[in-house]
């Protein structure tokens, strides 16, 4: 068998995740370092606030990558020191050091608010040192957002600010981590310049971890480049160096492990792969386990294992898409914080614009009085004057109150407005990858390997690319017609339509899923109903409704279209015996507009995507979607629209 994937930028991701966290901290991960110890020895003899302040922020920095629970208690305490004795470097440090902990963490909105108080405090104090570690911090932030032209030009000023013969770890660091966003970018040349540049530079002194990072990235770099022997060399140089961390000691044999198996040393690589299946399994780190399950899947490919191929290629997928999630999770959630930081400028150059107005104001006060002092013979005139200048002055305050609560009451309609258009368009992006990824890999291993797959493997194929097609060309329609409905000028076609017919066509378009399952489908919808109302919004919106019953419906069930009507609303009804939803989960769909996931009663993929767009549609033609549902009791969705006469 011969199972190709196409190389996955989660998995270069994994190596760098590793190297510009590995390069920031000098730390044993397993136990408290002599070094720990010797720091809090010399923090009870620290002679003022101050060094006490740069002691805890050092003992913080030691425990950041092992305990950061007690990193973070020694940050606040640095923190609380510094800002008692107004030391400004030391505010400026313990910010920095926190931003480090929220990386650590996965807090990454957090992580660039302190970046940020920090900068400004370097900047004031012209401190070079400061400035090359926080623009360090900022490289690696955007590294992990995947923004890597930004991480790039952050890691570049880091240098420019680094002294490279005072502070020769720091500035190694830095041309390390280039390397390792070089190899993201694919320009492999330059990943491999910058690798050897650092390792020339640690030979004249430097830290042997740096160094084993060096030859990881060298070494991975010569692995893209196809230059096996090469990549195996220094990928076994890096194992050499003392304290190499375990995550990447599985790393790197994965990756010689791949190189045996490009160059048909198929044993070897086995052997390389049996070494670390414990420690893998022990590490529990889904990037860790990733590469390993990648490792695996190309050397089962390599011996024609067509059954152990396949179930670690389903694993890597799998794996791959709960790694995803995550990480647009944080990606969402850092838009979400740039966002808030640039609503924060606006409003700072509102109060700013308020102010030269109130400056204004006073001046023409003092005019006015300076008018009385030398114009006292005309007293009355100049009361007169004041008089028209107090109703000026309270008319302008009216108005410009007006116009203050009009604009905050805009920016908190734009703000909303905004804030769920971003929501949507990030779930939706990442519910059409995940079809799409699944519909691309099935494609590829059905016809890289139709020869050797039996009848059974192909059934089962065929029968997951018809789920995923089918899922991605519902979503598809249903972002293509709300996409239309917010688009100027776009009108709904009102007509005729005839609720019985429109449920008989969405039930024949899902006639394969309902046998299937030997579901039995009722329909109590009179045939003489008649709605005037937009007909492919209707089908749109029931097509989804019935999909999603099917999927949450066990075999033998039972699925029963009814209908009601009343002077005002015509009400469409779907009902199911399927495994039913808690309110809590129906509130998330239909009125909070969260993204909700939940697998199918045979394991289908399924979303709250889909439900999301039928409610906006829905409002768009004056109705909307209610649900009742207990969980193992089954669900009714209701699609009220509005009687037009």
């Amino acid at each position: 068998m011969n199972l190709k994937f196409k190389q996955p930028l989660i998995i270069t991701q994994t190596i760098n995740w590793f190297v510009l966290l590995t390069i920031v901290a000098t730390v044993n991960l397993y136990s408290q370092t002599p070094q720990i110890d010797s720091l809090k020895q010399e923090l009870k003899k620290a002679a003022n606030d101050t060094i006490r302040s740069d002691f805890n922020e050092r003992i913080a920095y030691e425990y950041l990558y092992y305990q950061p629970d007690s990193a973070k208690r020694y940050i606040d305490k640095a923190l609380e020191l510094a800002q008692l004795n107004n030391y400004q470097r030391g505010i400026a440090k313990a910010y920095n050091r926190m931003g480090t902990y929220y990386i650590v963490t996965s807090k990454y909105p957090d992580a660039i608010l302190e970046f940020q108080k920090a900068l400004p405090l370097y900047k004031a104090k012209n401190d070079s040192l400061g400035l090359s570690e926080s623009y360090g911090n900022l490289g690696v932030l955007e590294f992990y957002l995947r923004d890597y032209e930004s991480s790039e030009k952050n890691f570049r000023q880091a240098l420019n600010y680094v002294d490279s013969v005072n502070n020769r770890n720091q500035y190694i660091k830095y041309i390390v981590n280039l390397s390792g966003v070089f190899r993201e970018k694919r320009v492999l040349d330059s990943a491999v310049y910058y690798s050897k540049k650092a390792l020339n530079l640690i030979k004249g002194g430097g830290d042997p971890r740096i160094a084993g990072v060096a030859y990881f990235n060298l070494g991975t770099a010569r692995y893209f480049l196809g230059s096996y022997d090469e990549a195996i060399a220094n990928l076994n140089l890096a194992l050499q160096s003392s304290n190499f961390p375990v995550q990447f000691q599985c790393l790197a044999k994965s990756y010689i492990a791949q190189s045996y198996t490009a160059q048909g040393r198929l044993d070897e690589a086995a052997n390389e792969l049996l070494a670390i299946e414990q420690q893998v399994l022990d590490l529990k780190d889904q990037y860790v386990i990733l590469a390993y399950y990648e490792a695996r899947q190309k050397l089962h490919e390599a011996n024609n294992n067509t059954a152990e191929a396949l179930a670690y290629a389903q694993k890597y997928i799998k794996l791959n898409d709960e790694i995803h999630n995550r990480e647009q999770s944080n990606i969402l959630q850092n838009l979400k914080i740039q966002f808030d930081i640039e609503e924060q400028q606006l409003e700072n150059e509102l109060l700013r614009s308020d102010a030269e107005m109130q400056a204004l104001q006073i001046k023409h006060q003092r005019y006015a009085i300076i008018g009385i002092s030398v114009l006292i013979v005309l007293l009355f005139l100049l009361l007169f004057i004041l008089y028209r200048m107090y109703s000026y002055k309270k008319s302008a305050n009216r108005i410009l109150k007006k116009e203050q609560q009009v604009l905050n009451t805009s920016n908190k309609n734009l703000t909303a407005i905004n804030h769920q258009k971003n929501n949507l368009f990030s779930i939706v992006a990442h519910d059409v990858k995940s079809p799409v990824a699944a519909v691309l890999s099935s494609i590829n291993l059905l016809h890289n390997n139709y020869k050797n797959f039996t009848s059974e493997e192909i059934e089962a194929l065929s029968e997951e690319l018809k789920k995923q097609t089918s899922n991605l060309y519902y979503l598809i329609d249903s972002v293509l017609l709300w996409a239309k409905s917010q688009m100027n000028g776009y009108k709904f076609i009102i007509s005729e339509v005839h609720p019985h017919k429109v449920v008989s066509e969405v039930v024949e378009a899902e006639d394969v899923f309902i046998e299937r399952k030997n579901l039995k489908i009722d329909c109590l919808i009179p045939k003489e109903d008649i709605i005037f109302t937009d007909r492919q919004v209707v089908i749109v919106i029931m097509r989804n409704l019935l999909s999603n019953a099917i999927k949450f419906t066990p075999e033998n069930g039972k699925i029963t279209f009814s209908s009601n009507r009343t002077t005002e609303v015509y009400e469409l009804s779907i009902s199911d015996t399927g495994v039913g939803m808690s309110k809590t989960d129906l509130d998330k769909v239909l009125i909070k507009k969260e993204r909700f996931s939940v697998k199918g009663t045979n394991d289908e993929a399924g979303n709250g995507i889909g439900l999301i767009l039928c409610q906006e549609i829905a409002h768009q033609i004056g109705g909307e979607i209610v649900a009742t549902s207990q969980p193992g009791n089954g669900s009714t969705f209701t699609l009220k629209l509005p009687i037009i006469k």
